[in-house]
Order: C-alpha cells, then sequence, then structure tokens
C-alpha cells in the first residue's frame, strides 16, 4: 500500500469518527457560546433542567422515530399516537373528569386500567402501521400519515373536541417528582435513551436494523426477517409513543386532541440533525437524543434572547437543512 493510498485510508477513517460523533461535538460547542451569548443564564441549574424536562416528550418521541428511520422507514403518527395514549390515561383521572367530558364518548376507566388500555393501543398502532407497510406494501409515509389522520379524528370524537382535564393526582406528582436532582420524566428519557442504544449497539436485534435500513435485500439473502424485524421496530415505535403519552399527561396536567401541534416535526427534524439517516441504516440513539437536546436548547437560547417566534421558525429550518449537509458532506461513503 502506498503512502499516498494510508493517508486517504486514514482520512476516511477520521471522516468517518468526525460524522459519527459530529452531533456531540456541535452540541458542545453551542452550549459553550450560548453560556457567553446569554450572559451565564443558559448554564444556570434551573434553566438546564428545564431544558432538559422540556425534552423529555420529544425525546422519547425521537427514539421510537429513529427505530423505525434506521429500517429506511418514517413513522407520521407517532405524536398522534401519544396523544391518543394520553387522552385515554386521562379518562382515569377521576369521576369529575367523565362529568366534564358530556360531549364525548370516552368512558371512564379508572387509574390502572386506562394505563393498560392506553400502552395496549400505542403498541397495537404500531403493530398496524408495520403490518400496513410491510404485507401490504403501503408505503411508509401514506400508512402513517392515514394513521395519524384516523388517530386524531378518533381523539375528537372521543373527547368532542374538548381537553382533558383532572387526570389523577399520581400524574402531576410523577412530572414533579426528581431523582439525582433530575425529574423523573428525564430519567425515564435517558434511561430508555440508555437502553436503545445498548440494545441497538451491542445485540443482534442492532445488527439486523442497521442491515435492514443498508440494504433490504442483502438482509434477507443473509437470512435475515426482514419483514418481522421491521414490524418490530413499528411496534417499538408505538410502544415509546405511549409512553411520551404519559409523560406528556404527567409533564401538563391536561391533553386535549390538538396537543400535538408540532410534536411530529420536531421527531424528525431532532433525529436528522442528530445524523440519523432518511434513506436508513445511519446514525444512533446517542446522537439522535443529543439532536433533541440540540434543537431544545437552541430554542430555549432563543427565548432568553427574546427572539420572535417567527424568526426562531427560520432559524430551526437552516440548522436542520445545515445539519443535513454537514452529514452528507462527512460522509465517506
Amino acid at each position: 500500500m502506498t503512502a499516498r493510498a494510508v493517508i486517504s485510508t486514514e482520512d476516511g477513517g477520521w471522516r468517518r469518527i468526525l460524522a459519527q460523533n459530529a452531533i456531540i461535538v456541535a452540541f458542545l460547542v453551542f452550549v459553550v457560546l450560548a453560556g457567553i451569548v446569554s450572559g451565564g443564564r443558559f448554564l444556570q441549574p434551573g434553566n438546564l433542567s428545564v431544558i432538559l424536562f422540556q425534552s423529555s416528550v420529544i425525546g422519547v418521541l425521537v427514539l421510537g422515530q429513529t427505530l423505525v428511520m434506521l429500517v429506511a422507514g418514517i413513522d407520521l403518527s407517532v405524536a398522534a399516537i401519544a396523544i391518543l395514549a394520553a387522552i385515554i390515561m386521562g379518562a382515569g383521572g377521576s369521576e369529575r373528569q367523565q362529568m366534564m367530558n358530556l360531549s364525548g364518548i370516552l368512558p371512564y376507566l379508572g387509574f390502572l386500567p386506562s394505563i393498560v388500555v392506553a400502552m395496549l393501543a400505542a403498541v397495537l398502532i404500531g403493530f398496524v402501521n408495520g403490518i400496513a407497510v410491510v404485507k401490504f406494501r403501503i408505503p411508509a409515509f401514506i400508512a402513517t400519515l392515514a394513521m395519524s389522520l384516523a388517530l386524531t379524528g378518533l381523539a375528537m370524537l372521543m373527547t368532542g373536541g374538548s381537553p382533558v382535564h383532572y387526570p389523577d393526582p399520581f400524574y402531576e406528582a410523577f412530572g414533579q417528582a426528581k431523582l439525582f436532582a433530575l425529574p423523573l420524566p428525564v430519567c425515564v428519557f435517558l434511561l430508555l435513551a440508555l437502553l436503545f442504544g445498548l440494545l441497538l449497539s451491542r445485540s443482534t436485534f442492532g445488527v439486523r436494523i442497521y442491515a435492514i435500513g443498508g440494504s433490504p435485500r442483502a438482509a434477507a439473502l443473509s437470512g435475515i426477517p426482514v419483514g418481522r424485524m421491521t414490524v418490530l421496530a413499528y411496534t417499538l415505535c408505538g410502544l415509546l409513543a405511549g409512553i411520551a403519552g404519559f409523560l406528556f399527561l404527567a409533564r401538563t396536567g391536561s391533553v386535549a386532541p390538538t396537543s400535538g401541534g408540532s410534536l411530529l416535526l420536531s421527531t424528525i427534524a431532532a433525529a436528522v440533525v442528530g445524523g440519523v439517516s432518511l434513506s436508513g441504516g445511519k446514525g444512533s440513539i446517542l446522537n439522535a437524543a443529543v439532536g433533541t437536546l440540540f434543537l431544545a436548547g437552541l430554542s430555549n437560547l432563543m427565548n432568553i434572547m427574546l427572539v420572535s417566534p417567527h424568526m426562531q421558525a427560520a432559524v430551526g429550518g437552516i440548522v436542520i437543512v445545515l445539519a443535513i449537509m454537514m452529514n452528507a458532506r462527512l460522509d465517506p461513503d
């Protein structure tokens, strides 16, 4: 091997390492600059806790979206699943909640049954999404978009379009509780990120997920059950959306059919900023989680600096485009 070839190989190795960790470097640089620009307000423990707390719901949704994107799919129903789960769990609050919901068909379920029903529903919806994509060969974009519309309509029917108030006091207590100075929703997000990060990086499950995203045909030829693994990815995404619904209710104390707002776009944006490829097979849970924190921190900094909402949207869009361009340029393949 010539010296030029060695240098080229080493350059490719460095480019790969930089591509894999670019968002982490960018996030650390951003934190330092944000602290300077805000006069130290950004780095105050209370503000950092707020950023983490606000990231918990979106962060869990991003974990599910990442799993699906790694198998070259996308789930446009993930936010709708979370909101529907939160609505079902909110119905377990009290008899007073039932009386406040006269315009809808949402029944009083009770605390524990409502959680069980909500989580089972979230898992089932994720499974149906996977079956639609794998068995019926409906493009993921179309299948999950249709599911999102159906779930939004169902949520409106269940509530009559009214917010669900007065959930069980447990949710508020859970949202305010702390462990090691961190709000419990943040701990749930970090624990799930660690769990799925290890699952993808240190298990056969992860090897198969990346292989399917890289080349479904090659994965099938190597004996990987592509269909079953793809359905499993969508099912796990549904499960994580159900957990996010629980955290949403714990954070806000109420939920409405329209509460999803920009949650869906935020999940895709955070994953893309974290380096997860839209074509599948590339990215990591760690970087997706950092991408979530990066966007949440950027929004928080702009709020501190009193940047107008319209400008915030523009800046967010520019950051996403730059992230895609950087990942494409650093990718040695």
